[in-house]
């Protein structure tokens, strides 16, 4: 949808184009992850999933594509054998810096020497593993200890994918 607002300085006229972002209900986005949505539900309440979309009593989750990679990640990290909260925290933190830098083809989880403290930045800001030690990148000025790299726009394409095929599924469930 286009709409005219106004004339630029060389008056030629500005268009806006706005475009309508797929969500997903809890129900639709448990089924695009492959997720149970009861036991979404419990880490949710448990509090080892907490990057959720907000709701309020009687209205449903809404789920955007940024939240999905989340969704996503978080059930793929518990498939490898993280626990729930490992992977909410994992999960979360890539999700967020995807938000944030939604043209970033790869996001990489980096984990420093004191406990399980990790942070999430575009993978392209991850220096060689051969600089590690005197490229302090982690927060705090630390180095680092383990890189995990997320193909986000992957990710991203296959959401996509699969969100399409849920929009295209007519009729009440079975």
């Amino acid at each position: 949808m286009n709409f005219s607002v106004g004339s630029l300085p060389s008056g030629k006229s500005q268009e806006v184009v706005l475009m309508t972002v797929p969500k997903l209900t809890t129900k639709a986005a448990c089924r695009v992850a492959k997720i149970d949505r009861d036991r979404l539900n419990e880490h949710i309440a448990a509090g080892a999933y907490n990057c959720a979309p907000d709701t309020t009593p009687g209205r449903a989750r809404l789920f955007d594509p940024a939240d999905m990679i989340g969704l996503w990640l978080f059930r793929e990290l518990m498939d490898d054998g993280f626990d729930a909260r490992t992977a909410g925290k994992i999960a979360c933190s890539v999700m967020f810096a995807a938000r944030e830098t939604p043209t970033a083809p790869a996001i990489a989880y980096v984990q420093d020497y004191f406990g399980k403290r990790g942070h999430a930045i575009p993978a392209d800001m991850v220096p060689p593993a051969s600089d590690w030690e005197t490229n302090l990148f982690c927060p705090g000025g630390t180095d680092a200890r383990k890189v995990t790299t997320f193909n986000v726009a992957k990710l991203r394409k296959m959401i996509e994918h699969y969100t399409e095929e849920e929009r295209a599924i007519i009729g009440e469930d079975d």
